[in-house]
């Protein structure tokens, strides 16, 4: 196949990949730009209240108990203070009904009964919503400074579900995943046509200002995909990998001792020990320090059933989220997941901008845009073409004298 007929089929690809797809295509950059900011956009809409006392900060423990006094039991989620003057973020889940609410701990002879609360989607009930809390406390001074229903703002909220599953549900996922091929599709299509002839190549980088009309249109469509063409595909190649976890082999469960699998995101089933006492927030971080020194704590779940551990989230690399699952009755070590050494774990903070650096997250948040930018500069050419009654495949030569 000569070069021409096979840039006449990646012209047909990429025509009508972005005719079919493009304003879903659009959709989904639009919101991933969004979600690349979300924690800035939810802090303007929903402000966090400011931590103002200055000095030492409290054991966990005494902030733990601060926030029991005003959510209660449940499943607790930690969200530990980063920069001064951040609060220390809790978010209580009430349990389910049937999650009980057996012996005291450390009394009777392990009773099952709610520990200190677990993190939001535990197991253990019939599926559903479930009412939360979110209550800020003051690390130094242990003053609850706010409470709140814990939800995100509509934004987020329709943002999030429309880039992870397109309002579809579970089964969106990979409709989503589909639209990142065919994004990969228009790139390595739309690179072939971008492709100057030789003696071009200076005019292939930029908007002339003569140009006008359909010529106008071309050159910056051609121009925008070629200087944002390497973040556009490496996003939309994470996309697809976060969308295909099995394909990639991201997905399954950890491993505990004695080759246990277990649900990374219930944690590891342990068996209480009777008449012991569990650790609390503060021997648990420091346990959790211990195994992954060189990683940053950024939260802790703290289980609502007695048979499941203490989880601990960090960011290894400053990126790469791992976690350490404690024993909390036996104050030890049973599981920890570092994917930082594997290089497809990178996809999803390459994909959300994430602790990678102001420049990437820029980067990534125009990235989003473009879809938009591709979809308004393509229909406009396409039907200015057919007003002229000029081949798709027209040259500029050809457009010109058209």
């Amino acid at each position: 196949m000569s070069f021409p007929a096979f840039r006449r089929v990646m012209f047909q690809i990429h025509m009508w990949v972005g005719l079919i797809l493009g304003l879903l295509l659009a959709l989904l950059g639009l919101s991933g730009s969004i979600l690349v900011y979300d924690d800035a956009i939810a802090r303007l809409l929903a402000p966090v209240p400011h931590a103002s006392t200055q000095g030492a900060e409290l054991p966990l423990d005494k902030v733990v108990e601060a926030a029991r006094g005003v959510g209660g039991q449940g499943a607790m989620q930690i969200a530990l203070a980063r920069e001064p003057g951040d609060p220390v973020s809790i978010r209580i889940t009430q349990p389910r009904a049937g999650e009980g609410t057996g012996a005291k701990r450390g009394e009777g002879r392990g009773e099952r009964r709610p520990m200190e609360g677990q993190r939001t989607g535990a197991q253990g009930g019939p599926p559903g919503p479930q009412a939360a809390t979110q209550i800020f406390i003051d690390p130094v001074s242990g003053t609850v400074l706010g409470s709140r229903k814990a939800q995100l703002p509509p934004i987020l909220a329709f943002s999030h579900q429309l880039h992870g599953n397109f309002l579809m549900g579970r089964d969106g996922r990979q409709f989503v995943g589909w639209l990142g091929v065919a994004m990969l599709a228009l790139g390595v299509t739309g690179l072939v046509l971008w492709w100057p002839k030789r003696g071009q190549w200076k005019y292939a980088f930029f908007v002339r200002r003569t140009a006008k009309g359909l010529r106008f249109h071309r050159e910056l469509h051609a121009a925008t995909g070629i200087w944002i063409f390497v973040v556009f595909m490496i996003v939309s190649f994470s996309g697809v990998v976060i969308a295909f976890p099995n394909t990639f082999g991201l997905a399954g469960g950890g491993q505990a001792g004695g080759g246990v699998t277990f649900n990374l995101r219930e944690g590891p089933e342990i068996a209480p020990v009777a008449g012991a006492t569990a650790i609390g927030a503060d021997e648990a971080l420091a346990l959790a320090r211990k195994t992954m020194p060189d990683a940053e704590p950024t939260s802790l779940s703290l289980p609502v059933r007695p048979d499941r551990t203490i989880m601990v989230n960090m960011l290894a690399h400053g990126a790469v989220g791992a976690t350490v699952y404690i024993d909390p009755w036996r104050a030890q070590v049973v599981a920890k997941r570092d994917p930082s050494q594997n290089f497809l774990a990178w996809q999803r903070p390459l994909h959300q901008g994430s602790g990678l650096g102001a420049i990437w997250k820029a980067l990534v948040f125009f990235s989003g845009l473009v879809p938009a930018l591709f979809v308004i500069t393509g229909v406009i050419m396409w039907l200015k073409k057919r007003q002229r009654r000029l081949p798709m495949t027209a040259t500029l030569a050809e457009e010109a004298v058209g």
